[in-house]
């Protein structure tokens, strides 16, 4: 991260375990969560946000060609789920913290044990290898007076695909704001 400093190491790391979201309706999306963050900072004095500036934010899934697609759903929903939380977005003069993101889908293989039956007989059992979407996305929170990073929260969505990448960005996007600020 150009120009921004995060300021984790040596504090107490606080896990906020958020869990597993349950699929739901048809969707086999599912996120989990967790958040770490430093505590010596007054979140009730954050009000305002805006959007780290490009020239500071450095290498991030804004400049790659899955932003093209999909960071206008990931701005929309952060700006909609801190909106709900009584934050605004700054429209003149510097924010009281700043957002960034990054992300990526990845494609993994993980092995499933396999039972097969033959009629009313057991016949042995064999491994198959599935095929797993994944997304990840990582949302900073960052003080805007010394461009800290002071809270981040990371989301990793199951069963990623062309058709439920906006559920997942949804999904993400709820857990990871459930937690912020910290309590």
């Amino acid at each position: 991260m150009n120009g921004v400093k995060i300021r984790f190491g040596g504090l107490k790391f606080l896990v906020l375990a958020v869990g597993i979201v349950g699929a739901s309706g048809c969707s086999m999306v599912s996120v989990t969560s967790s958040a770490k963050y430093d505590p010596n900072v007054d979140y009730d004095r954050f009000k305002t946000f805006d959007w780290m500036p490009q020239a500071e934010s450095g290498d991030n899934l804004q400049q790659t060609v899955i932003a093209a697609e999909m960071g206008h759903i990931i701005r929309s929903e952060v700006e909609k789920g801190l909106g709900v939380r009584g934050f605004t977005k700054a429209t003149g003069g510097k924010p009281d913290f700043y957002l960034n993101y990054h992300g990526w889908v990845q494609e993994k293989i993980e092995p499933q044990v396999v039972t097969y039956s033959c009629g009313r007989s057991f016949c042995g059992q064999g491994v198959d290898m599935n095929r797993i979407r994944e997304g990840t996305l990582i949302l900073d929170i960052i003080q805007a007076d010394n461009n800290e990073v002071v809270w981040r929260g990371t989301a990793v969505a199951r069963g990623v695909n062309p058709y439920t990448r906006q559920e997942a960005i949804e999904k993400a996007v709820g857990q990871l704001l459930k937690v912020f600020p910290p309590e």
